[in-house]
């Protein structure tokens, strides 16, 4: 299917009912089960967003991730989307996904088509409730990364997102020092897990929807 007309048929659906948590529940760790299960109090819950952006290169569509720097914090060297907390100027969570991957990986919010979102994930060691937007870049994209908030910038092909040999469940250690197995996409040698492979999983989900 060519670009374009996979990113026309993924903004009519979005418009329509999210899969949501029967699409996270592929990727949550067993260890989160009980309480996502239970539902979360949100009313302290902090505003962020990410972009899930696709990209156009050499015909196909590729996402961009980003790896933080390892810190003393609950995202420390993680894989991700770009993205970050709202901030007073940000009028919607749209803005605030642009705008923070402009600061993170340099991508001018004016050549980003936004096409719609998924569902919010939260996540509760940082008690942010994560709103995911998906945005459409038409070119290859240059990237200029953020020294301070990334490690590192690497792309994932849809193709290999929708090939389930990449679906597996490594060992991992959260930020509160707990040892567990977590479902994850190990792509490249580079393992998503957490709330990131839950917003994957739903996207997945839908792409596998469309037939594509």
């Amino acid at each position: 299917m060519h670009p374009k007309n996979l990113i026309d048929l993924l903004e009519k659906r979005l418009q329509e009912p999210l899969p949501g948590k029967e699409a996270h529940l592929q990727m949550i760790p067993a260890l989160r089960l009980p309480d996502y299960e239970k539902g979360y109090d949100l009313v302290n819950a902090r505003k962020s967003s990410v972009l899930l952006l696709l990209c156009t290169g050499q015909n196909t569509l590729f996402i961009p991730f980003i790896q933080r720097p390892v810190y003393e914090g609950v995202h420390g060297g993680q894989i991700s989307f770009p993205g970050g907390k709202a901030e007073p100027e940000d009028l919607s969570p749209e803005d605030t996904a642009l705008r923070e991957a402009f600061e993170e990986i340099g991508i001018e919010r004016e050549k980003v088509q936004v096409i719609g979102n998924l569902s919010p994930v939260y996540i509760p060691p940082s008690r942010f409730l994560v709103n995911v937007i998906i945005g459409y870049y038409s070119t290859d994209p240059i990237f200029v990364k953020s020294d301070i908030e990334v490690e590192e910038i690497f792309n994932v092909s849809v193709d290999s997102l929708l090939d389930d040999l990449y679906v597996t469940s490594v060992p991992v250690t959260n930020s509160q020092g707990l040892h567990f197995d977590a479902p994850c996409f190990k792509i490249d040698g580079k393992i998503i897990w957490g709330a990131t492979a839950m917003m994957l999983s739903e996207f997945k989900w839908i792409l596998k929807e469309l037939s594509f």
